[in-house]
């Protein structure tokens, strides 16, 4: 794990049961540290409340701010508002491990959690299917110029086929009506 992907732990050590407060800033470094990743910039608040029982542990994670995405209709970078909330359970036990998307296992022995993968996963999943300028009601800003030329290498229907380009055993299926 990257040394800068440390500083995104959670202390629980010595804390009283109760609730408890952290704040943690995402900077490019941060999305830099996950090579794999489609995000590279951006700027990002992570809000976190752990809930400290005496067994477990509840995360409330609340994350807001800006990334840098590729626009799906101009390919120009731009920057997306995002926002996320979500919750990450921690329970005690002999080893470590995780038993669902929200579940972790901890041992015994230990004393913090890392919570930066669970961050930049819950960035990615807060990201909506289709990217583009001027989503959430403002005015498109997209590259007038890629536009363009992509309009002009869209392919345009040809015309419905005669019956003479379509093989005459073919012709009986026209004749099924689908329910």
């Amino acid at each position: 794990m990257s040394s800068i992907l440390n500083t995104y732990s959670v202390h629980f050590k010595g804390l009283k049961v109760g609730k408890h407060t952290f704040n943690f800033e995402i900077d490019n470094k941060f999305f830099e540290a996950f090579e794999e990743g489609e995000i590279k910039h951006g700027k990002v608040n992570v809000d976190v409340t752990l809930n400290r029982q005496s067994l477990m542990l509840d995360l409330f994670i609340s994350i807001e701010g800006l990334v840098e995405v590729t626009c799906d209709r101009c390919l120009e970078d731009f920057e997306l508002p995002i926002s996320y909330e979500g919750s990450l359970y921690v329970k005690f036990g002999e080893t470590r491990s995780d038993e669902g998307e929200e579940i972790i296992i901890l041992s015994n022995d230990d004393s913090e959690i890392n919570i930066a993968q669970y961050i930049y996963e819950s960035i990615c999943l807060s990201l909506p299917i289709q990217r583009y300028h001027g989503m959430k009601g403002t005015k498109s800003k997209c590259n007038k110029q890629m536009l363009d030329k992509l309009k002009s290498l869209l392919v345009k229907e040809s015309k419905k086929e005669t019956s003479e380009d379509i093989d005459p055993r073919w012709n009986k299926l026209k004749d099924i009506e689908l329910n």
